[in-house]
């Protein structure tokens, strides 16, 4: 019987981390999501992001110096996160990520999808 009781305690946690990353409050005092460079450069830590520019350059590891209309911002995207495509600097991406803040750096932008827009 006790096992019973433990499993919604189990499945609550991955639940919640599984909601999707513009999910939550939306009343007031909410904050909408950056949709450009310079939105992200002024928020706060984990704030949502969408952004739509191009991926200029690889700066590291899993690290990308990000662009668009008001400027750049570097991102990390995990090699899984990847698309299977080619993308090179004229390409452009749509990012859903977050805010990342750092105590002796500049904040970046740590991304969970990447998606491949076509040309227009």
């Amino acid at each position: 019987m006790k096992r019973y009781l433990l499993i919604p305690l189990l499945v609550a946690p991955v639940a919640l981390h599984a909601s999707d990353a513009l999910a939550g409050y939306t009343g007031p005092g909410a904050s909408a999501v950056a949709t450009t460079v310079a939105q992200a450069r002024h928020q706060r830590d984990d704030h949502a992001v969408l952004l739509l520019g191009h991926l200029v350059a690889k700066v590291g590891d899993e690290r990308y110096r990000f662009r668009d209309a008001t400027g750049e911002i570097e991102v990390e995207i995990d090699d899984e996160d990847m698309p299977h495509q080619a993308i090179g600097a004229a390409t452009t991406v749509e990012l859903l990520g977050k805010v990342d803040m750092h105590r002796f750096k500049p904040a970046d932008i740590e991304v969970k999808r990447v998606q491949v827009l076509p040309p227009r």
